[in-house]
């Protein structure tokens, strides 16, 4: 059954989150039409970056934040 796939589609596979039966279909598409192919592979290449990307907060957002959880202590409030 050839269909229109996704881009949603496309991050499910990658992701690996597809119904077994969804992700056969899904993958054949992918391995039959060369424009797919290159959004995958774009895709999987994509993921492998974010995967090494680390996030560290600024010190003054974590100094505010402490500041705020004080301030709005429950005891605080009676």
């Amino acid at each position: 059954m050839i269909r229109n796939i996704t881009q949603n589609e496309l991050i499910l596979l990658a992701y690996n989150e597809l119904p077994p039966d969804k992700h056969s279909e899904v993958l054949r598409a992918v391995n039959s039409d060369k424009t797919l192919n290159e959004q995958y592979i774009q895709l999987k290449n994509d993921f492998s970056i974010l995967d090494t990307v680390a996030y560290k907060p600024n010190p003054t957002s974590i100094q505010i934040i402490k500041e705020q959880s004080c301030s709005s202590s429950p005891m605080e409030m009676i």
